[in-house]
């Protein structure tokens, strides 16, 4: 799958200014963190993260398991801050490692669109088990660490136990406010027993309906209608929402407590893709269209269309901006970083013309986010190019 596929989502508009967004990070999430300069250091981040907020918070029963999830970090905290974030950083590359996992299934999905219904079905299956076990699960056995130690002080070492029993030895005093989490609103099944299901294919697809088989010792069946079937699929994305983004906004509050913790921020897992979707959502905000990407031997390459009302020049110097972070995301991504020597930001027209470009080295804009370089020495080191259009 081509990397500007996993952008579909993020429809360009110029109704929404950048001050708009501020405006709404502020009014929704300002409350959640420890102070405002907090909020406006990360706000180019949350201006992505707040998509999935809006995602779950229309529905009353997750956005109050987000903020029972979030209060749980923050009551633990307040505790023992010590104690607490090394926790978190003993849990951070596997936590990181849920967003990688979670990228690399949206990069590699197929167009389920193209299958019949039996097929999308059971390609939907295979969704339910890569989203539970991959991405929900060690987010789900770090809350379950911090639930017992604010209930018993003690922190359970649950890093080779089972989904299923982390499931059943969950403390029975905060079932209630954590039901979403333990198992599905429809039928109340398992979380860990639908993982079973997708992952060993208990099921079988029928004309008008779906058969699974669940169960420890003794199986179990259960028919559904392929309505009751997505909004299963769905409670799945919701809580593995929820859970992120709860433990997003505690990571983001103590980031430098946890990265002096972790010894720095040389050994840490970002994929590239993740990054880029951050960069270009940013870039639309504040008003220029991405088209798409390019690998041109050695240069990686977005293609952006200009600000509405703006020449090519100032769309250029501005976009030009966003080089150095374009780099570094694909420096930190070890995976990525062996195919590229250099960046490039080209400006295109409507019918996808090159107009203009500025060009970077991947080591330049490394030195200078390291602040090896000056930003006069950095710029002196940029390769710019305007094509005669006039």
């Amino acid at each position: 799958m081509k990397r500007d596929k996993i952008y579909e989502d993020l429809h360009f508009t110029t109704d929404f200014s950048v001050e708009d967004w501020n405006a709404l990070l502020k009014l929704k999430l300002g409350k959640y963190f420890l102070n405002e300069s907090i909020l406006e250091k990360n706000k180019e981040i949350l201006r992505t993260e707040i998509i999935n907020y809006i995602r779950f918070c229309s529905k009353p029963e997750y956005l109050k398991l987000f903020e029972w999830t979030f209060n749980l970090y923050k009551d633990c905290i307040v505790s023992d801050k010590q104690r607490v974030i090394k926790v978190l950083a003993d849990s951070f590359d596997d936590i990181s490692n849920t967003d990688m996992k979670w990228m690399t299934n949206v990069l590699t999905q197929p167009d389920e669109k193209e299958f019949s219904e039996r097929d999308k079905i059971a390609y939907y299956f295979k969704v339910i088990d890569e989203t539970l076990e991959g991405a929900f699960k060690p987010r789900f056995k770090l809350l379950d660490k911090l639930v017992n130690y604010k209930l018993n002080g003690h922190i359970p070492n649950n890093s080779e136990s089972d989904f299923g029993k982390v499931i059943r030895n969950f403390p029975s005093q905060v079932k209630t406010d954590t039901i979403l989490f333990l198992e599905d609103p429809i039928f109340s099944i398992s979380t860990n027993q639908w993982r079973n299901i997708a992952a060993h294919k208990s099921f079988t697809i029928n004309k008008n309906d779906i058969v699974v088989e669940y169960g420890r010792n003794t199986i179990q069946s259960l028919t559904l209608s392929y309505d009751n079937f997505y909004k299963i699929l769905h409670w799945t994305q919701d809580i593995y929402r929820v859970i992120r983004f709860g433990q997003v906004l505690t990571d983001l509050n103590y980031i430098e407590e946890i990265v002096t913790e972790l010894g720095g921020t040389e050994n840490m897992n970002i994929r590239f893709e993740s990054s880029l979707l951050h960069i270009i959502h940013n870039m639309q905000i504040v008003g220029f269209e991405f088209v798409s990407n390019e690998e041109q031997e050695d240069i990686y390459c977005l293609n952006i269309k200009g600000k509405v009302d703006h020449d090519v020049k100032s769309s250029l110097i501005h976009t030009s901006q966003c080089l150095d972070q374009l780099s570094c995301a694909i420096y930190d991504d070890k995976f990525v970083r062996d195919n590229f020597k250099r960046t490039r930001i080209n400006i295109v027209d409507e019918n996808s013309n090159k107009l203009a470009s500025a060009t970077i080295s991947i080591e330049v804009a490394s030195n200078k986010a390291k602040g090896d370089l000056t930003l006069d020495e950095y710029l002196s080191k940029m390769e710019f190019e305007i094509k005669n259009y006039a």
